[in-house]
């Protein structure tokens, strides 16, 4: 069993983090990356299923606070990947599922992804 991903964010080396830390972790698959979140919201579809949804917060186009409100249906949990303090983010939007603060490293981000699984009970086959 495999959890689908989805990376919106404007930075590439953000991108490539996240990438490579997805491409690591045996249970995890790669959806999409978007470096536009205007793409981002024309390209998922409602019969799109993503299991972790990675969303920076200030992008061009579109703030991924506001991307979140529009994407959350599709997306099993938001995680918000930015520089912005986590204390910031729950005053603008406090319906996300975690949060990752850049630079990130491969210890948080696995303990993210592992205490989304663990809370909500989740299998992992790999």
């Amino acid at each position: 069993m495999y959890y689908s991903c989805a990376i919106v964010d404007d930075e590439q080396h953000a991108i490539d983090v996240l990438h490579d830390y997805i491409e690591d972790t045996g249970f995890l698959k790669l959806f999409n990356i978007f470096n536009d979140p205007i793409d981002a919201l024309k390209t998922i579809s409602a019969g799109d299923k993503i299991d972790f949804l990675f969303l920076d917060i200030d992008m061009d186009g579109m703030k991924g606070t506001e991307l979140s409100r529009h994407l959350r249906s599709k997306a099993r949990f938001v995680i918000y990947a930015s520089s912005h303090l986590e204390n910031e983010v729950r005053k603008i939007d406090s319906s996300f599922d975690c949060y990752l603060g850049k630079p990130i490293s491969m210890k948080r981000f696995a303990g993210t992804i592992d205490k989304l699984i663990r809370l909500n009970n989740l299998p992992i086959n790999n």
